[in-house]
């Protein structure tokens, strides 16, 4: 209910009652245009968020996933080619030719860089031609890459097929696709460290570059490469 008074011959409403009047229409509807355009900010602002936050998670999850896999190839590449009686080359010019010792070779790497294969001495016996090599590869299997070890008791092929027996699987492939691996010795280099004028022994030190690069299946786009230089502990030593 509104008061009203009487001034002279009108009735007037109090100038309080006039402030209370609503908005206009007007009023509203650029109250409302500007709520629409602050909460359409916020949610591409949080939509924007959320989405650098999975990102994040997924970029971390494949490199922890490419990280692993780098790491079982390291174990086994820095162990290739020993022998438990490399002890007995050292003043034994004649080491890995007479018998005394069978060395094993040096690292096979394909023609595709993209496999390589060693031997080394498993059981400790002095002699490793006698136990199952050891090997890694990319295979692209259907449409996803893979990386795979060599289980196998036999020489490896690399160029069989991805479901060849021995060849087992690392990488999981309903979670990551191998896009590029990558193996070369470019690093390694022979140096002389015996010459007598009659006999030379020249030192064999093998360094292999190993780079992975992989993409998550569940998240098309994020990927990452991951690269190592390894060097092999045991150096091979010739005699000419």
């Amino acid at each position: 209910m509104t008061l009203k008074y009487s001034v002279g011959n009108s009735w007037t409403v109090p100038t309080s009652a006039r402030r209370q009047s609503g908005y206009s229409l007007m009023e509203v509807i650029i109250s409302m245009g500007l709520s629409l355009v602050v909460t359409a900010a916020m949610v591409a602002l949080m939509s924007n968020s959320m989405g650098n936050a999975a990102r994040v998670i997924n970029m971390t999850k494949l490199g922890d996933d490419l990280r692993s896999t780098m790491q079982l190839m390291t174990r086994d590449v820095r162990r290739s080619s020993y022998n438990a009686d490399a002890l007995m080359c050292y003043g034994n010019d004649d080491c890995g030719t007479d018998g005394s010792v069978v060395l094993p070779g040096d690292i096979f790497i394909s023609a595709g860089e993209d496999c390589f294969t060693f031997l080394l001495d498993r059981n400790h016996d002095g002699n490793s031609i006698t136990d199952a090599p050891g090997g890694f590869r990319r295979v692209v299997d259907g449409n996803v890459g893979l990386i795979q070890m060599w289980t196998g008791a036999g020489a490896p092929n690399c160029a069989a097929a991805a479901d060849t027996d021995g060849w087992q699987a690392v990488t999981d492939r309903t979670t990551m696709d191998i896009t590029t691996f990558n193996v070369d010795n470019s690093l390694s280099y022979d140096q002389e460290i015996f010459n007598n004028g009659v006999t030379t022994i020249t030192q064999r030190v093998r360094k292999l570059r190993l780079a992975i690069g992989g993409e998550l299946i569940i998240a098309s786009g994020v990927n990452r490469r991951i690269e190592d230089v390894i060097s092999v502990r045991n150096d091979i030593l010739t005699t000419s």
